[in-house]
């Protein structure tokens, strides 16, 4: 495999993106677009529509249905650390798994006009969420304050930066923009997905590991919700990128590496919001206010709690 080559990778695995690219440097001499997977999942057809990747797609929709549930728990959590800063991840998320819903079923099919920009949208969205990930992580070191105007507005346009960053990258490569990166210049485009993602994934994992180890006292359910959440993580990636071809030719077509790699990325997702409320405290928000009422309890039990 050649750094900055896809065709390896989309070889192996069904990816959205392989069907706007050529290999590297291929030039004119591949005259078209596109690189098919050895073996991907069938399709279906309901009502004269073809809908890809039907038992994924069944898949993100109760990971939609996740998040969501997520995103109301961490909005109780009213004195948490970085709990805006989670909410704009997860919210994050959420649009990231909808681009993937969109892109994977077929709703913006390959070789319509739309597909390539939905499909830079659905690269975009990964940064976000990966760099979102990494600055709520990094908001548990204290060094600003968090859920603050100025964390959630920094927060807002460092994101908003990433994001247009790499939403021009993606587009530039599938509609060709000169010699340096097109379709067939895809090092650019390899960098951004395969390597700073990545980065900022991995930087969040050892900040976290810092959290539990240095600042926080050792708590072993931290740390193994922590590392469960990197395992289903690495399961996800190797589903998808390592033996996706395998599992497809062993269910017939039936499903590919995606559908598996979609289901590890839910438990990847609970244990992440697990170990987020387990580092995370709601201090007395539930007794502030409390009033004993007269008539309730004992009066030694009374006395005691004012």
């Amino acid at each position: 495999m050649t750094f900055g080559d896809f065709e390896t990778l989309c070889q192996r695995s069904p990816l959205p993106l392989c069907s706007l690219i050529k290999p590297l440097n291929s030039g004119k001499e591949v005259p078209f677009t596109g690189v098919l997977a050895k073996c991907y999942a069938r399709t279906v057809i309901i009502d004269n529509t073809l809908i890809f990747e039907i038992g994924n797609a069944f898949l993100n929709i109760a990971t939609l249905g996740l998040i969501l549930v997520i995103i109301h728990l961490v909005r109780l959590r009213y004195t948490s650390v970085a709990r805006k800063e989670m909410m704009f991840f997860f919210w994050s998320l959420f649009f990231s798994v909808l681009c993937c819903l969109i892109v994977d079923t077929g709703v913006s099919p390959p070789g319509s006009a739309s597909y390539p920009y939905f499909v830079s949208l659905q690269l975009a969205m990964y940064a976000t969420t990966s760099w979102a990930l990494l600055y709520s992580g990094i908001c548990g070191f204290g060094i600003w304050e968090d859920g603050s105007r100025k964390s959630i507005f920094s927060l807002s346009i460092s994101s908003f930066a990433i994001f247009m960053i790499n939403y021009v990258v993606a587009i530039l490569t599938f509609r060709g923009a000169g010699s340096f990166i097109g379709p067939s210049q895809t090092t650019i485009l390899f960098v951004f997905t395969f390597i700073l993602n990545p980065l900022l994934i991995l930087f969040w994992f050892c900040s976290q590991m810092v959290i539990c180890f240095v600042m926080l006292v050792v708590n072993r359910w931290a740390i193994g919700s922590l590392l469960l959440t990197a395992m289903f993580f690495i399961a996800s990636q190797f589903m998808l990128y390592g033996v996706s071809e395998r599992i497809c030719e062993g269910l017939n077509h039936y499903a590919d590496g995606l559908l598996f790699c979609t289901l590890g990325f839910m438990f990847c997702l609970m244990m992440l919001y697990k170990y987020w409320e387990i580092i995370t405290f709601d201090d007395d928000e539930y007794y502030r206010n409390t009033q004993v009422v007269p008539g309730m309890g004992s009066e030694k039990e009374t006395s005691e709690y004012c």
